[in-house]
């Protein structure tokens, strides 16, 4: 198993990439104390995963029990998770979720897949559709070394189904992800970014401006 070692950086110190560079071999009782405790968290994490499924499967979004539960779970497997009100649909998934950071008031629905392999941050009201990838690991283009990028999300981001969100990515607040779209540039705030790669196609700054109420599953109170 890699670790991670800072050798480069983009011009943002938030969303450095760090190249992964394989740690000193280990040998004798260190080496297999290593792979039990790395084989334990393996499995404490499938099985809240499987607690998680059978509550999204039997529930909806806005249950308060049913957050508080998951949102327990989720914090048990390392996740920073900010608040109850949450809502996992079954079939989510998570590798490495001691990077993941969780705000208030968020919806992830069946077939999401997670990788943290550098931070990601689900801002608060943030509400995506099935099938979602979110990927903080890449390559370096010149050697293929593994690498890894914090992904961001800001508030209030809706992602359609199947979207694709890659490593070193931010999402401004309030941005829209159109259907099957796939992020690997930064989408400014309160615009609809479609296609592969996802653009900016509108901005949502006037309309969201004459409609300032926003809906959400959970309650505000």
């Amino acid at each position: 198993m890699s670790t991670l070692a800072a050798t480069s950086s983009t011009p943002s110190a938030a969303r450095e990439t760090r190249l992964w560079q394989d740690p000193p071999r280990r040998t004798g009782f260190a080496r297999y104390a290593g792979l039990a405790t790395r084989l334990l968290a393996l499995a404490r994490d499938r099985l809240l995963e499987r607690f998680i499924d059978l509550l999204g499967a039997l529930s909806t979004p806005g249950v308060r029990i049913v957050g508080r539960l998951q949102a327990w779970s989720l914090r048990q497997m390392g996740a920073r998770v900010e608040s109850d009100q949450i809502w996992l649909a079954p079939d989510v998934r998570f590798d490495w979720p001691e990077h993941l950071v969780v705000g208030a008031r968020v919806t992830l629905n069946s077939g999401t897949r997670i990788t943290c392999h550098e931070q990601v941050v689900l801002g608060d009201d943030f509400l995506a559709a099935p099938g979602l990838l979110i990927n903080a690991g890449t390559h370096d283009l010149a050697t293929l070394q593994p690498a890894s990028a914090p992904v961001i999300i800001g508030p209030g981001v809706w992602c359609g189904a199947r979207v694709t969100i890659g490593a070193g990515v931010v999402v401004g607040a309030g941005a829209v992800i159109g259907a099957g779209a796939v992020v690997v540039r930064d989408i400014p705030s309160n615009h609809v970014a479609v296609g592969i790669p996802a653009r900016p196609v509108r901005d949502l700054t006037a309309l969201r401006e004459a409609n300032p109420r926003r809906w959400s599953n959970f309650s505000r109170a």
